[in-house]
Protein backbone atom coordinates (compact mmCIF):
# COMPACT_ATOMS: atom_id res chain seq x y z
CA UNK A 1 0.00 0.00 0.00
CA UNK A 2 2.98 2.23 -0.13
CA UNK A 3 2.72 3.11 -3.45
CA UNK A 4 3.02 6.15 -4.31
CA UNK A 5 3.04 6.77 -7.69
CA UNK A 6 3.51 4.35 -5.97
CA UNK A 7 2.75 4.62 -7.62
CA UNK A 8 1.86 4.91 -7.47
CA UNK A 9 0.69 5.05 -9.04
CA UNK A 10 -1.56 5.67 -6.74
CA UNK A 11 -3.44 7.64 -9.25
CA UNK A 12 -5.76 10.23 -8.32
CA UNK A 13 -7.03 11.55 -11.98
CA UNK A 14 -10.31 12.76 -11.16
CA UNK A 15 -10.62 14.52 -7.52
CA UNK A 16 -7.33 15.71 -8.41
CA UNK A 17 -5.57 17.82 -6.36
CA UNK A 18 -1.98 19.49 -5.60
CA UNK A 19 0.31 21.18 -3.58
CA UNK A 20 1.53 24.95 -3.57
CA UNK A 21 4.29 27.27 -2.94
CA UNK A 22 1.65 29.63 -1.16
CA UNK A 23 0.71 30.88 1.59
CA UNK A 24 0.79 27.55 3.91
CA UNK A 25 3.67 25.87 5.40
CA UNK A 26 4.44 22.29 4.18
CA UNK A 27 2.75 19.43 6.28
CA UNK A 28 0.81 22.13 8.02
CA UNK A 29 -2.93 21.52 8.41
CA UNK A 30 -4.84 25.20 8.67
CA UNK A 31 -7.92 24.93 9.95
CA UNK A 32 -10.72 28.10 8.93
CA UNK A 33 -13.77 27.05 10.86
CA UNK A 34 -13.25 25.59 13.95
CA UNK A 35 -15.84 22.76 15.82
CA UNK A 36 -15.18 20.66 18.60
CA UNK A 37 -16.75 18.24 20.29
CA UNK A 38 -16.86 14.78 21.53
CA UNK A 39 -19.07 11.98 20.80
CA UNK A 40 -21.83 11.42 23.33
CA UNK A 41 -24.82 9.86 25.06
CA UNK A 42 -28.40 10.92 24.64
CA UNK A 43 -27.76 11.69 28.47
CA UNK A 44 -24.78 14.01 27.76
CA UNK A 45 -22.05 11.62 28.97
CA UNK A 46 -18.88 10.44 26.23
CA UNK A 47 -18.93 7.08 25.13
CA UNK A 48 -16.46 4.99 24.30
CA UNK A 49 -18.43 3.17 21.51
CA UNK A 50 -18.19 3.94 18.36
CA UNK A 51 -21.07 6.01 16.55
CA UNK A 52 -22.31 8.14 13.36
CA UNK A 53 -22.45 8.05 9.96
CA UNK A 54 -19.53 9.82 7.68
CA UNK A 55 -20.78 10.15 3.82
CA UNK A 56 -17.42 11.03 1.89
CA UNK A 57 -18.40 11.69 -1.60
CA UNK A 58 -15.26 10.25 -4.36
CA UNK A 59 -15.31 9.71 -7.67
CA UNK A 60 -15.99 6.17 -8.19
CA UNK A 61 -14.17 2.49 -6.79
CA UNK A 62 -13.89 0.01 -9.13
CA UNK A 63 -14.25 -3.00 -6.60
CA UNK A 64 -10.87 -4.25 -6.60
CA UNK A 65 -10.03 -3.80 -3.13
CA UNK A 66 -6.85 -6.27 -3.19
CA UNK A 67 -4.05 -4.58 -1.43
CA UNK A 68 -1.33 -6.03 -4.00
CA UNK A 69 -3.54 -5.56 -6.98
CA UNK A 70 -5.32 -2.42 -6.61
CA UNK A 71 -4.39 0.68 -8.30
CA UNK A 72 -7.11 3.69 -7.68
CA UNK A 73 -6.51 5.73 -5.25
CA UNK A 74 -10.28 5.42 -4.07
CA UNK A 75 -10.11 1.57 -4.41
CA UNK A 76 -6.62 2.34 -1.96
CA UNK A 77 -9.27 4.20 0.17
CA UNK A 78 -10.83 1.04 1.23
CA UNK A 79 -7.56 -0.90 1.24
CA UNK A 80 -6.52 1.44 3.96
CA UNK A 81 -9.81 1.29 6.08
CA UNK A 82 -9.48 -2.48 5.63
CA UNK A 83 -5.96 -3.81 6.20
CA UNK A 84 -3.04 -3.00 8.24
CA UNK A 85 0.77 -3.27 7.39
CA UNK A 86 3.63 -3.60 9.91
CA UNK A 87 4.28 -0.35 10.74
CA UNK A 88 2.69 3.16 9.59
CA UNK A 89 2.83 6.58 9.18
CA UNK A 90 1.62 9.67 11.76
CA UNK A 91 0.49 13.27 11.61
CA UNK A 92 4.06 14.07 11.24
CA UNK A 93 4.98 11.50 8.58
CA UNK A 94 6.96 9.13 10.92
CA UNK A 95 6.85 5.49 10.92
CA UNK A 96 4.91 4.37 14.35
CA UNK A 97 4.21 0.43 14.74
CA UNK A 98 0.61 -0.85 13.65
CA UNK A 99 0.84 -4.54 13.87
CA UNK A 100 4.08 -4.42 14.99
CA UNK A 101 5.29 -2.74 18.24
CA UNK A 102 8.73 -2.70 17.51
CA UNK A 103 11.25 -3.47 15.39
CA UNK A 104 15.74 -3.62 15.02
CA UNK A 105 18.07 -4.01 12.24
CA UNK A 106 20.55 -6.31 11.96
CA UNK A 107 24.04 -5.28 12.75
CA UNK A 108 25.01 -5.30 8.84
CA UNK A 109 21.95 -2.95 7.84
CA UNK A 110 20.76 -6.41 5.60
CA UNK A 111 17.85 -7.72 7.65
CA UNK A 112 15.07 -6.38 9.32
CA UNK A 113 13.31 -8.12 12.32
CA UNK A 114 9.45 -6.87 13.32
CA UNK A 115 8.15 -8.10 16.36
CA UNK A 116 4.30 -8.33 16.24
CA UNK A 117 1.71 -7.38 18.87
CA UNK A 118 -0.25 -10.79 20.11
CA UNK A 119 -3.40 -9.41 20.21
CA UNK A 120 -3.98 -8.89 16.44
CA UNK A 121 -6.63 -10.58 14.45
CA UNK A 122 -8.46 -10.57 11.07
CA UNK A 123 -11.94 -9.64 10.79
CA UNK A 124 -13.23 -13.17 10.75
CA UNK A 125 -12.03 -13.61 14.59
CA UNK A 126 -8.30 -15.46 13.40
CA UNK A 127 -5.14 -14.40 14.69
CA UNK A 128 -2.66 -12.67 13.06
CA UNK A 129 0.59 -14.06 13.03
CA UNK A 130 4.30 -13.94 11.31
CA UNK A 131 2.83 -16.85 8.66
CA UNK A 132 0.28 -14.02 6.91
CA UNK A 133 3.42 -11.74 6.62
CA UNK A 134 5.30 -14.06 5.19
CA UNK A 135 2.21 -15.46 3.18
CA UNK A 136 1.63 -11.91 1.60
CA UNK A 137 5.46 -10.98 0.52
CA UNK A 138 5.34 -14.89 -1.00
CA UNK A 139 2.66 -13.73 -3.65
CA UNK A 140 4.47 -10.71 -4.24
CA UNK A 141 7.41 -12.56 -5.48
CA UNK A 142 5.42 -15.67 -6.82
CA UNK A 143 6.89 -15.94 -10.95
CA UNK A 144 3.11 -15.11 -11.60
CA UNK A 145 1.98 -12.14 -10.06
CA UNK A 146 0.78 -9.67 -12.15
CA UNK A 147 0.15 -7.18 -9.70
CA UNK A 148 2.21 -3.56 -9.55
CA UNK A 149 3.99 -3.99 -6.31
CA UNK A 150 6.75 -6.91 -7.11
CA UNK A 151 9.53 -4.07 -6.35
CA UNK A 152 8.68 -4.36 -2.96
CA UNK A 153 10.73 -7.90 -3.16
CA UNK A 154 12.87 -8.05 -6.23
CA UNK A 155 15.45 -6.62 -3.60
CA UNK A 156 15.32 -9.47 -0.97
CA UNK A 157 17.53 -12.66 -0.84
CA UNK A 158 16.64 -15.75 -2.85
CA UNK A 159 14.00 -13.72 -5.22
CA UNK A 160 15.88 -14.12 -8.14
CA UNK A 161 16.02 -17.89 -7.44
CA UNK A 162 12.54 -18.17 -6.57
CA UNK A 163 11.57 -16.20 -8.99
CA UNK A 164 13.45 -18.12 -11.76
CA UNK A 165 12.41 -21.40 -10.77
CA UNK A 166 15.70 -22.43 -9.26
CA UNK A 167 14.66 -22.75 -5.62
CA UNK A 168 11.43 -23.74 -4.13
CA UNK A 169 11.80 -21.53 -1.00
CA UNK A 170 11.87 -17.89 -0.92
CA UNK A 171 14.43 -16.78 1.91
CA UNK A 172 13.49 -12.87 1.64
CA UNK A 173 10.56 -13.02 4.46
CA UNK A 174 10.96 -15.73 7.39
CA UNK A 175 8.62 -16.25 10.27
CA UNK A 176 10.90 -16.50 13.50
CA UNK A 177 8.24 -17.82 15.54
CA UNK A 178 4.64 -16.61 15.49
CA UNK A 179 4.95 -13.44 16.23
CA UNK A 180 8.29 -12.70 15.08
CA UNK A 181 9.29 -12.24 11.05
CA UNK A 182 12.26 -10.92 9.72
CA UNK A 183 13.28 -9.79 5.97
CA UNK A 184 16.67 -9.79 4.50
CA UNK A 185 17.89 -7.79 2.05
CA UNK A 186 20.67 -8.21 -0.55
CA UNK A 187 22.18 -5.21 0.31
CA UNK A 188 21.49 -2.37 2.81
CA UNK A 189 19.33 -0.41 1.15
CA UNK A 190 18.10 3.35 1.79
CA UNK A 191 14.48 2.08 0.52
CA UNK A 192 14.29 -1.45 2.60
CA UNK A 193 12.41 -0.76 5.04
CA UNK A 194 9.33 1.38 2.71
CA UNK A 195 9.49 -2.29 1.06
CA UNK A 196 8.16 -3.77 4.87
CA UNK A 197 5.45 -1.89 5.49
CA UNK A 198 3.01 -3.48 2.59
CA UNK A 199 -1.18 -4.80 3.92
CA UNK A 200 -1.00 -8.22 5.17
CA UNK A 201 -3.16 -10.64 4.17
CA UNK A 202 -4.46 -13.33 6.03
CA UNK A 203 -3.23 -16.35 4.44
CA UNK A 204 -6.36 -18.79 5.38
CA UNK A 205 -8.46 -16.71 3.24
CA UNK A 206 -6.84 -15.48 0.41
CA UNK A 207 -4.37 -18.10 0.09
CA UNK A 208 -6.91 -21.40 0.43
CA UNK A 209 -6.89 -22.07 -2.93
CA UNK A 210 -2.86 -20.77 -3.57
CA UNK A 211 -0.58 -22.98 -4.70
CA UNK A 212 3.51 -21.58 -5.98
CA UNK A 213 3.48 -20.64 -9.48
CA UNK A 214 -0.13 -20.11 -9.50
CA UNK A 215 -1.64 -16.55 -7.61
CA UNK A 216 -5.36 -16.52 -9.79
CA UNK A 217 -6.74 -17.48 -6.79
CA UNK A 218 -5.32 -14.81 -4.34
CA UNK A 219 -5.93 -12.15 -7.48
CA UNK A 220 -9.76 -13.00 -8.04
CA UNK A 221 -10.46 -11.92 -4.22
CA UNK A 222 -11.30 -7.88 -4.93
CA UNK A 223 -14.33 -7.10 -3.68
CA UNK A 224 -14.81 -9.78 -0.48
CA UNK A 225 -11.96 -8.24 1.06
CA UNK A 226 -10.57 -9.27 4.25
CA UNK A 227 -8.34 -8.10 6.97
CA UNK A 228 -7.08 -6.74 10.19
CA UNK A 229 -8.08 -2.61 10.05
CA UNK A 230 -10.88 -0.73 11.74
CA UNK A 231 -13.38 -1.47 9.19
CA UNK A 232 -15.02 -4.18 7.22
CA UNK A 233 -17.08 -4.05 3.97
CA UNK A 234 -20.54 -4.62 4.38
CA UNK A 235 -21.76 -3.81 0.95
CA UNK A 236 -20.34 -2.02 -2.52
CA UNK A 237 -22.71 -1.39 -5.63
CA UNK A 238 -20.79 -0.48 -8.69
CA UNK A 239 -21.49 2.81 -9.66
CA UNK A 240 -23.28 3.80 -6.03
CA UNK A 241 -21.13 3.38 -3.03
CA UNK A 242 -19.12 1.42 -0.30
CA UNK A 243 -20.63 0.95 2.00
CA UNK A 244 -18.27 -0.09 5.40
CA UNK A 245 -18.83 -0.52 9.50
CA UNK A 246 -16.85 -0.80 12.21
CA UNK A 247 -14.61 -3.86 12.83
CA UNK A 248 -15.95 -5.48 16.10
CA UNK A 249 -13.03 -7.43 16.61
CA UNK A 250 -10.72 -4.51 15.60
CA UNK A 251 -8.04 -3.94 18.63
CA UNK A 252 -6.27 -0.55 18.05
CA UNK A 253 -7.00 2.50 19.10
CA UNK A 254 -9.43 5.50 17.69
CA UNK A 255 -11.71 4.39 14.89
CA UNK A 256 -15.02 5.95 17.12
CA UNK A 257 -16.92 6.01 13.73
CA UNK A 258 -19.59 3.29 12.75
CA UNK A 259 -20.16 3.81 9.80
CA UNK A 260 -18.50 4.92 6.34
CA UNK A 261 -19.51 5.44 3.17
CA UNK A 262 -18.08 6.30 0.17
CA UNK A 263 -20.39 7.93 -2.10
CA UNK A 264 -20.01 8.44 -5.77
CA UNK A 265 -20.25 11.94 -7.19
CA UNK A 266 -20.05 13.50 -10.10
CA UNK A 267 -17.21 16.11 -10.21
CA UNK A 268 -19.59 18.56 -11.54
CA UNK A 269 -22.06 18.18 -8.62
CA UNK A 270 -20.08 17.44 -5.74
CA UNK A 271 -19.83 20.35 -4.20
CA UNK A 272 -23.89 20.78 -4.27
CA UNK A 273 -23.90 17.30 -2.51
CA UNK A 274 -21.60 18.56 -0.04
CA UNK A 275 -23.75 21.64 1.08
CA UNK A 276 -26.94 20.21 0.10
CA UNK A 277 -26.08 17.31 3.29
CA UNK A 278 -25.83 14.59 0.64
CA UNK A 279 -22.20 14.09 2.16
CA UNK A 280 -20.36 15.00 5.04
CA UNK A 281 -16.49 15.07 3.68
CA UNK A 282 -14.87 16.03 0.01
CA UNK A 283 -11.35 15.35 0.35
CA UNK A 284 -8.66 16.78 -2.36
CA UNK A 285 -10.96 19.29 -3.27
CA UNK A 286 -8.98 22.39 -5.47
CA UNK A 287 -11.64 24.19 -7.54
CA UNK A 288 -11.65 27.20 -5.63
CA UNK A 289 -14.96 28.39 -6.53
CA UNK A 290 -15.84 24.98 -5.08
CA UNK A 291 -13.48 25.75 -1.78
CA UNK A 292 -15.27 29.69 -1.64
CA UNK A 293 -18.52 27.86 -1.51
CA UNK A 294 -17.81 25.24 0.93
CA UNK A 295 -15.94 28.33 3.37
CA UNK A 296 -19.12 30.77 2.71
CA UNK A 297 -21.85 27.51 3.67
CA UNK A 298 -20.46 27.57 6.86
CA UNK A 299 -17.87 24.28 6.18
CA UNK A 300 -14.67 23.12 7.96
CA UNK A 301 -11.50 23.59 5.64
CA UNK A 302 -8.02 21.81 6.23
CA UNK A 303 -5.49 22.76 4.10
CA UNK A 304 -1.86 21.50 3.38
CA UNK A 305 0.34 20.60 0.57
CA UNK A 306 -0.12 18.10 -1.49
CA UNK A 307 2.14 15.05 -1.84
CA UNK A 308 1.63 14.94 -5.60
CA UNK A 309 0.62 16.65 -8.89
CA UNK A 310 -1.58 16.52 -12.13
CA UNK A 311 0.40 15.17 -15.05
CA UNK A 312 0.18 14.64 -18.42
CA UNK A 313 2.36 11.23 -19.92
CA UNK A 314 3.13 10.57 -23.30
CA UNK A 315 3.35 7.44 -25.58
CA UNK A 316 7.13 6.85 -25.11
CA UNK A 317 7.33 3.50 -27.52
CA UNK A 318 4.84 3.88 -30.33
CA UNK A 319 3.52 6.28 -32.60
CA UNK A 320 4.85 10.52 -32.77
CA UNK A 321 5.25 10.79 -29.09
CA UNK A 322 7.95 8.30 -29.10
CA UNK A 323 10.29 11.06 -30.51
CA UNK A 324 11.48 13.16 -27.85
CA UNK A 325 11.70 16.14 -30.54
CA UNK A 326 7.33 15.83 -30.40
CA UNK A 327 7.22 15.46 -26.86
CA UNK A 328 9.04 18.66 -26.39
CA UNK A 329 6.89 20.75 -29.13
CA UNK A 330 3.90 19.85 -27.18
CA UNK A 331 5.31 20.82 -24.20
CA UNK A 332 6.26 24.19 -25.63
CA UNK A 333 2.97 24.37 -26.88
CA UNK A 334 1.38 23.90 -23.89
CA UNK A 335 0.13 26.72 -21.84
CA UNK A 336 0.67 25.64 -18.44
CA UNK A 337 1.32 28.61 -16.52
CA UNK A 338 -2.07 30.02 -17.99
CA UNK A 339 -3.87 27.24 -16.91
CA UNK A 340 -2.46 27.17 -13.09
CA UNK A 341 -2.82 31.04 -13.01
CA UNK A 342 -6.49 30.82 -14.26
CA UNK A 343 -7.55 27.55 -12.91
CA UNK A 344 -6.47 28.18 -9.82
CA UNK A 345 -6.60 31.51 -8.82
CA UNK A 346 -9.28 31.78 -5.90
CA UNK A 347 -10.64 35.46 -5.80
CA UNK A 348 -11.56 35.36 -1.89
CA UNK A 349 -7.67 35.19 -0.86
CA UNK A 350 -6.58 36.81 -4.58
CA UNK A 351 -4.17 34.03 -4.54
CA UNK A 352 -2.86 31.14 -7.20
CA UNK A 353 -3.73 27.69 -5.09
CA UNK A 354 -0.67 25.85 -7.18
CA UNK A 355 2.37 26.61 -9.12
CA UNK A 356 3.65 24.93 -12.10
CA UNK A 357 6.59 22.55 -11.55
CA UNK A 358 8.72 21.17 -14.32
CA UNK A 359 10.28 18.26 -12.05
CA UNK A 360 8.67 14.71 -11.26
CA UNK A 361 9.02 14.85 -7.14
CA UNK A 362 6.30 14.92 -4.34
CA UNK A 363 6.97 19.15 -3.22
CA UNK A 364 7.54 17.50 0.16
CA UNK A 365 10.20 15.53 -1.25
CA UNK A 366 14.00 15.56 0.22
CA UNK A 367 15.43 15.66 -3.53
CA UNK A 368 14.22 19.45 -3.85
CA UNK A 369 16.54 22.55 -3.67
CA UNK A 370 17.45 25.47 -5.75
CA UNK A 371 20.67 23.53 -7.62
CA UNK A 372 17.29 21.07 -8.98
CA UNK A 373 14.90 24.12 -9.40
CA UNK A 374 17.36 26.38 -11.22
CA UNK A 375 18.59 23.12 -13.77
CA UNK A 376 15.16 22.27 -15.30
CA UNK A 377 14.15 23.48 -18.72
CA UNK A 378 10.94 25.98 -18.11
CA UNK A 379 9.58 24.95 -21.05
CA UNK A 380 7.65 28.66 -21.15
CA UNK A 381 5.05 29.12 -24.10
CA UNK A 382 6.77 29.11 -27.25
CA UNK A 383 4.76 28.24 -30.70
CA UNK A 384 7.70 29.04 -32.57
CA UNK A 385 10.00 27.11 -30.59
CA UNK A 386 7.52 23.95 -30.69
CA UNK A 387 6.56 24.10 -34.79
CA UNK A 388 10.87 24.77 -35.15
CA UNK A 389 10.93 21.15 -33.42
CA UNK A 390 8.38 19.29 -35.37
CA UNK A 391 9.90 20.98 -38.76
CA UNK A 392 13.56 19.22 -37.54
CA UNK A 393 11.96 16.57 -36.63
CA UNK A 394 10.05 15.75 -40.24
CA UNK A 395 6.65 16.59 -39.39
CA UNK A 396 5.66 19.70 -42.34
CA UNK A 397 2.36 20.74 -42.62
CA UNK A 398 1.07 19.10 -45.60
CA UNK A 399 -1.59 19.36 -47.95
CA UNK A 400 -4.38 18.10 -45.65
CA UNK A 401 -3.34 21.16 -43.24
CA UNK A 402 -2.09 18.69 -40.91
CA UNK A 403 1.44 18.09 -40.06
CA UNK A 404 2.73 15.00 -42.00
CA UNK A 405 5.43 12.53 -42.18
CA UNK A 406 6.40 10.00 -44.91
CA UNK A 407 2.72 10.22 -46.28
CA UNK A 408 1.68 10.09 -42.81
CA UNK A 409 -0.40 12.36 -40.82
CA UNK A 410 0.56 13.83 -37.38
CA UNK A 411 -2.29 12.76 -35.33
CA UNK A 412 -2.36 12.89 -31.49
CA UNK A 413 -4.54 9.90 -29.59
CA UNK A 414 -5.43 11.70 -26.14
CA UNK A 415 -6.71 9.29 -23.57
CA UNK A 416 -9.63 11.49 -21.67
CA UNK A 417 -12.89 11.65 -18.85
CA UNK A 418 -15.61 12.60 -19.86
CA UNK A 419 -17.03 15.81 -17.10
CA UNK A 420 -13.86 16.36 -15.73
CA UNK A 421 -13.25 19.68 -14.62
CA UNK A 422 -9.70 20.40 -15.23
CA UNK A 423 -9.77 18.32 -18.85
CA UNK A 424 -12.78 20.47 -19.64
CA UNK A 425 -10.04 22.94 -19.71
CA UNK A 426 -7.11 21.46 -20.96
CA UNK A 427 -8.82 20.47 -23.68
CA UNK A 428 -10.14 23.38 -25.74
CA UNK A 429 -6.53 24.61 -24.96
CA UNK A 430 -4.57 21.71 -26.83
CA UNK A 431 -7.55 22.12 -29.58
CA UNK A 432 -6.13 25.82 -29.56
CA UNK A 433 -2.60 25.19 -29.50
CA UNK A 434 -1.63 21.86 -30.58
CA UNK A 435 -4.32 21.45 -32.83
CA UNK A 436 -4.86 25.06 -34.55
CA UNK A 437 -1.50 26.51 -33.61
CA UNK A 438 0.53 23.30 -34.54
CA UNK A 439 -1.44 21.78 -37.33
CA UNK A 440 -1.89 18.69 -35.18
CA UNK A 441 -4.65 16.17 -35.90
CA UNK A 442 -6.32 15.85 -32.47
CA UNK A 443 -8.76 12.72 -31.30
CA UNK A 444 -9.63 12.46 -28.18
CA UNK A 445 -11.22 9.56 -26.66
CA UNK A 446 -13.62 10.29 -23.93
CA UNK A 447 -13.09 7.04 -21.19
CA UNK A 448 -14.35 5.90 -18.50
CA UNK A 449 -11.55 6.20 -15.58
CA UNK A 450 -10.86 2.35 -14.94
CA UNK A 451 -11.10 2.11 -18.53
CA UNK A 452 -7.90 4.91 -19.21
CA UNK A 453 -6.48 2.35 -16.06
CA UNK A 454 -6.96 -0.67 -18.30
CA UNK A 455 -5.46 1.29 -21.07
CA UNK A 456 -1.99 2.57 -19.21
CA UNK A 457 -1.65 -0.06 -16.56
CA UNK A 458 -3.92 -3.01 -16.41
CA UNK A 459 -3.84 -4.35 -20.15
CA UNK A 460 -1.23 -1.22 -21.25
CA UNK A 461 0.28 -4.09 -24.05
CA UNK A 462 -2.68 -4.82 -25.95
CA UNK A 463 -3.25 -0.91 -25.80
CA UNK A 464 -0.02 0.13 -26.70
CA UNK A 465 -1.26 1.46 -30.14
CA UNK A 466 -4.58 3.59 -29.23
CA UNK A 467 -3.14 6.24 -27.32
CA UNK A 468 -0.43 9.14 -27.35
CA UNK A 469 -0.70 11.17 -24.14
CA UNK A 470 -3.33 11.08 -21.23
CA UNK A 471 -3.98 13.21 -18.07
CA UNK A 472 -4.03 12.08 -14.59
CA UNK A 473 -2.72 12.89 -10.97
CA UNK A 474 -0.66 10.90 -8.49
CA UNK A 475 -0.54 10.91 -4.66
CA UNK A 476 3.07 9.95 -3.03
CA UNK A 477 3.13 8.66 0.33
CA UNK A 478 6.65 8.92 0.58
CA UNK A 479 9.55 11.91 0.58
CA UNK A 480 11.84 9.59 -1.08
CA UNK A 481 12.30 10.01 -4.75
CA UNK A 482 12.87 6.02 -4.78
CA UNK A 483 9.22 6.33 -6.30
CA UNK A 484 10.51 6.97 -9.45
CA UNK A 485 11.79 3.68 -9.66
CA UNK A 486 9.00 2.18 -10.89
CA UNK A 487 7.50 4.54 -12.99
CA UNK A 488 10.57 5.14 -15.09
CA UNK A 489 12.57 2.23 -14.72
CA UNK A 490 12.53 -0.17 -18.00
CA UNK A 491 12.15 -3.29 -15.66
CA UNK A 492 8.27 -1.80 -14.77
CA UNK A 493 7.32 -1.58 -18.66
CA UNK A 494 4.29 -3.80 -19.45
CA UNK A 495 1.08 -4.98 -18.39
CA UNK A 496 0.21 -4.18 -14.62
CA UNK A 497 3.33 -2.12 -14.34
CA UNK A 498 3.76 1.37 -13.18
CA UNK A 499 6.02 2.45 -16.12
CA UNK A 500 3.35 3.78 -17.97
CA UNK A 501 4.94 6.20 -20.56
CA UNK A 502 6.85 3.01 -21.64
CA UNK A 503 9.95 4.93 -21.17
CA UNK A 504 13.26 3.69 -21.96
CA UNK A 505 16.81 4.76 -20.57
CA UNK A 506 20.16 2.97 -19.75
CA UNK A 507 21.27 5.79 -17.97
CA UNK A 508 18.23 6.52 -15.99
CA UNK A 509 17.56 2.82 -15.06
CA UNK A 510 21.12 2.64 -13.79
CA UNK A 511 21.02 6.23 -11.59
CA UNK A 512 17.59 4.84 -10.44
CA UNK A 513 19.78 1.91 -9.71
CA UNK A 514 22.59 3.47 -8.14
CA UNK A 515 20.24 5.90 -5.80
CA UNK A 516 18.46 2.96 -4.06
CA UNK A 517 21.88 1.94 -2.38
CA UNK A 518 22.68 5.17 -0.87
CA UNK A 519 22.11 5.41 2.51
CA UNK A 520 22.85 9.06 2.93
CA UNK A 521 20.04 11.48 1.64
CA UNK A 522 22.35 14.47 0.72
CA UNK A 523 24.49 11.86 -1.23
CA UNK A 524 21.58 10.39 -2.71
CA UNK A 525 19.81 13.55 -3.91
CA UNK A 526 22.28 14.59 -6.80
CA UNK A 527 21.32 11.47 -8.29
CA UNK A 528 17.73 11.38 -8.63
CA UNK A 529 18.08 15.17 -9.57
CA UNK A 530 20.39 13.84 -12.28
CA UNK A 531 17.40 11.49 -13.08
CA UNK A 532 14.75 14.51 -12.94
CA UNK A 533 17.15 16.35 -15.58
CA UNK A 534 17.10 13.23 -18.18
CA UNK A 535 13.21 13.53 -18.09
CA UNK A 536 13.03 16.98 -18.31
CA UNK A 537 14.80 17.04 -21.24
CA UNK A 538 13.08 14.16 -22.83
CA UNK A 539 9.57 15.74 -21.88
CA UNK A 540 9.12 12.28 -20.49
CA UNK A 541 5.95 13.39 -18.76
CA UNK A 542 4.78 17.57 -18.30
CA UNK A 543 3.98 17.90 -14.76
CA UNK A 544 0.59 20.15 -15.04
CA UNK A 545 0.16 21.74 -11.49
CA UNK A 546 1.20 21.32 -8.02
CA UNK A 547 -1.32 22.12 -5.76
CA UNK A 548 -2.86 22.80 -2.05
CA UNK A 549 -5.51 20.15 -0.96
CA UNK A 550 -8.14 21.08 0.70
CA UNK A 551 -10.46 18.73 2.61
CA UNK A 552 -14.19 20.53 3.23
CA UNK A 553 -16.31 18.79 5.90
CA UNK A 554 -19.11 19.81 7.93
CA UNK A 555 -18.82 20.57 11.23
CA UNK A 556 -20.31 17.17 12.63
CA UNK A 557 -17.18 15.66 11.96
CA UNK A 558 -14.33 16.40 14.70
CA UNK A 559 -11.21 15.85 15.84
CA UNK A 560 -9.96 15.26 11.55
CA UNK A 561 -6.27 16.74 11.07
CA UNK A 562 -4.85 15.97 7.64
CA UNK A 563 -1.70 16.63 6.40
CA UNK A 564 0.81 15.94 3.21
CA UNK A 565 1.54 12.03 4.62
CA UNK A 566 -1.85 11.64 6.75
CA UNK A 567 -5.08 11.68 4.39
CA UNK A 568 -8.76 11.37 5.50
CA UNK A 569 -8.74 7.48 6.21
CA UNK A 570 -5.65 7.84 8.74
CA UNK A 571 -7.75 11.25 10.43
CA UNK A 572 -10.16 8.38 10.84
CA UNK A 573 -8.40 7.51 13.67
CA UNK A 574 -9.20 10.51 16.10
CA UNK A 575 -12.47 11.96 14.47
CA UNK A 576 -15.41 12.00 15.55
CA UNK A 577 -19.36 12.65 14.45
CA UNK A 578 -21.23 14.93 17.06
CA UNK A 579 -24.65 15.03 15.97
Amino acid sequence: MKKSLVLLLCLVMVASAFLAGCSPKEDSTVTETTAAGEATTAAGEATTEPSGTLIVGITEASGNFNPLYYSSSYDGYVVNMVFEGLVKRNFDGEYEGSVADSWEYSEDGKSITFHLKQDQVFSDGQPLTAQDVVFTYLVLADPSYTGRYSSAVKDMVGYDEYYAGESDTFGGVEALDDYTVRFNFKEALRVNFENCTYAILPQHYYGKDFTPGNTASVEAITTDAMGSGPYVISQFKEKELVYLERNPLYVGEGYMIKEVILKFVDQTTDIVELTSGGVDLLAGVIDPKKISEARNSGFTLNQYNRSGYGYIKTNCEYGPTADAKVRQALYYAFNVKEFVNSYYYDADTDQVLAVTQYHPFSQISWAIDDNLVNSMIQYDFDLDKAKSLLDEAGWKVGASGFREKDGQVLELKIAAMPDHDILATLIPMWERDWGQGLNIKLTVAYLEFNTILDYVIYNSDANVENWSLFFLATSITTPDPHTLYTSFHSDYIGSGMDNTSRYSNPEVDRLLDEGKAIMDIEEAKPVYQQVAKILNEDAVMMPVYANIYFDVYAPKLVDFKTSSLYDWVAALKDAKIVE
